[in-house]
């Protein structure tokens, strides 16, 4: 049974909230670790964001009648070093996600719930009853927030039970990362050969060095020398060179390959060629497979039980796709018992010159729009061409032994490499960076989505940026808020008038910000030895709302600054 609980913690006082997922029920508990027991089961799954860092070790100390102030305060100073076990298997909310630095507010402010902070003071020593309701209704809030993440993160929980389940790992494995799941499946021991090999590169058998631009081939090889002669592996993975390949630059070293058009915007005939599990496909055709695993044959198996489920259209096929991902990655993470530095690096230099060669077959019957890692976006102009580029793309992969997915483009708007949008034959759009969540803002981010739909609907459908704006105005608030936090920052603040002066006022460390015309109001800023700077991509004049956003009045909301906010962003 899944159960969301936080704890909030003072000198004299204790209070947990625990919401029951299957029945929606909330309980109360206020310094008594008896109830707290009575409420939790060994059969419980607890819930937490950052629990893992915080309310896990709370709840270790309360049943092991430690002082949970103390321990609270040793946390937030970084000071607690011991390994702890709540007696309960955990999940986290927080692990993994994309965005680490997300808080709790913060996420509470992308689905537009209050965030209003407690005004109670954490080294209070004693709390009143009406205080202590204060705290409770925080906290709930708190933990609601944090059941509705975790049901949006359902996926990335139930691909971790399905690999303990698959492989017959241990129940507490679940509390793993995906690379750590990885290294069990594959029954990794760390090895200490990284460091002395770590830049001796391979190249894939199948590779035609004498087809290559002989000077990035030339790159690479220089690198492998000058380790081979005492060079620092730190400078020398450092190491970028520039080439322009089919009229674009491509910049080389030890990432992906990536090169676009800037400021593009086109119409025609465009293929999207993709290839599928590059990187796994390398680790598999090569032997590129981390040598701390003692069972490397499983990945093997793994990537071609990922083939038969993907054939059948199994969605089972997901969790094979997740430990192949992340046994790539995990070889360059050196806490993984996969680290293999000298494979990854093997990867991704043979990755960069596999497409490159698929680019220097492909430049005289197409124009290169874009490469990206493991991909490119082409133009033909010549529908003759059409026939051509597609037995290129098969001989080319029947080479190389990896599979290609072949999808044609009608449109496509190009900021840079790393902010587009396409539009596929079939009226699908994806969109990158900039334009990303064009469909709505998620619970990971939601700060001016505005821009994301204003900018799709504009390249891609001719819609006028007014158009969407009034029309996003009407059904979807969030859209037009921008969600700040405090950071690295002592503070925040904003200008409000008050007194027949403008006087900054004190902020909350996570606000959302609306721009207003108001002529009492003024900007927002980041606060650090008593210096003020303005919150990025924020108006001259704002209104600062935490509480609901159903509640906030958005007649008050200046649409004309959001209009030509979102067209200073238009590039093309």
């Amino acid at each position: 049974m899944f159960k969301v609980y936080d704890f909030e913690v003072f000198p004299n006082d204790w209070m947990c909230v625990i919401l029951n997922l299957a029945n929606n029920r909330i309980i109360r508990i206020h310094n008594d670790k008896e109830r707290l027991q009575s409420a939790l089961s060994s059969k419980d799954i607890l819930v937490g964001f950052n629990n893992y860092h915080y309310d896990d070790i709370i709840l270790w100390a309360i049943l092991t009648d430690q002082n949970p102030y103390e321990i609270s305060k040793q946390i937030i100073d970084s000071t607690f070093r011991r390994k702890v076990s709540c007696g309960f298997l955990t999940l986290d909310v927080k692990q993994e996600l994309i965005n680490k630095g997300l808080s709790l507010k913060e996420a509470m402010a992308n689905l537009g719930m209050n965030i209003i902070e407690t005004p109670v003071d954490f080294q209070q020593e004693a709390l009143s009853p009406e205080e202590v309701e204060t705290v409770f209704n925080y906290c709930e809030n708190d933990v609601r927030a944090t059941g509705e993440a975790f049901q949006k993160r359902e996926d990335y929980f139930t691909s971790k039970f399905e690999i303990i389940e698959t492989f017959k790992l241990h129940p507490s494995d679940v509390k793993k990362t995906r690379a750590n799941l990885a290294s069990s499946v594959l029954k990794a021991f760390k090895i200490k050969s990284h460091k002395r090999d770590r830049l001796k590169l391979s190249y894939d058998k199948r590779l035609k060095i004498n087809e290559l631009p002989k000077s990035v081939v030339d790159f690479y090889n220089n690198i492998h020398m000058s380790y081979l002669e005492g060079g620092s592996v730190t400078d020398l993975e450092k190491r970028q060179f520039e080439y322009k390949l089919a009229g674009l630059i491509h910049t080389y070293g030890f990432g992906g390959l990536h090169a676009a058009k800037e400021n593009y915007l086109g119409e025609g005939h465009f293929l999207h060629i993709d290839a599928k599990s590059y990187f796994p496909t390398l680790k598999i055709n090569n032997g590129f497979i981390s040598r701390a695993a003692k069972m490397p044959e499983r990945y093997e198996k793994i990537y071609q039980e990922r083939l038969k489920y993907q054939a059948a259209g199994e969605s089972k096929e997901e969790i094979y796709k997740i430990l192949l991902n992340a046994a790539v990655g995990a070889c360059k993470s050196e806490f993984n018992a996969l680290f293999d530095p000298q494979q990854f690096n093997n990867i991704v230099v043979n990755g960069q010159l596999i497409l490159t060669h698929l680019i220097v077959l492909l430049e005289p019957f197409i124009e290169l729009i874009q490469s990206n890692t493991d991909g490119l976006i082409v133009k033909y102009e010549d529908k003759s061409f059409r026939p051509i580029i597609d037995e290129i793309i098969n001989r080319f992969s029947k080479h190389y032994e990896i599979t290609f997915k072949v999808n044609e483009i009608n449109k496509i708007a190009q900021r840079d490499a790393n902010n587009y949008c396409v539009r596929y034959s079939d009226g699908k759009i994806v969109a990158k960076g900039i334009m990303k969540n064009f469909e709505g803002g998620t619970w990971e981010r939601n700060s001016l989505s505005i821009i994301d739909t204003a900018l799709v609907n504009y390249y891609m459908h001719d819609i006028p940026i007014q158009k969407t704006v009034i029309n996003m105005f009407k059904k979807d608030l969030s859209a037009f808020q921008l969600v700040a936090k405090q950071g690295k920052f002592e503070g925040l603040t904003c200008e409000v008038f008050e007194d027949g002066q403008m006087k900054m006022k004190q902020l909350q460390k996570v606000i959302r910000i609306f721009a207003t015309n108001d002529p009492k109001r003024g900007g927002a800023y980041k606060v650090r030895d008593e210096k003020y700077q303005k919150v990025s991509n924020s108006p001259e004049q704002v209104i600062v709302w935490n509480g609901d956003l159903k509640d906030f009045e958005k007649r008050k909301i200046d649409l004309n600054w959001y209009v030509k906010m979102i067209q200073k962003q238009l590039f093309v």
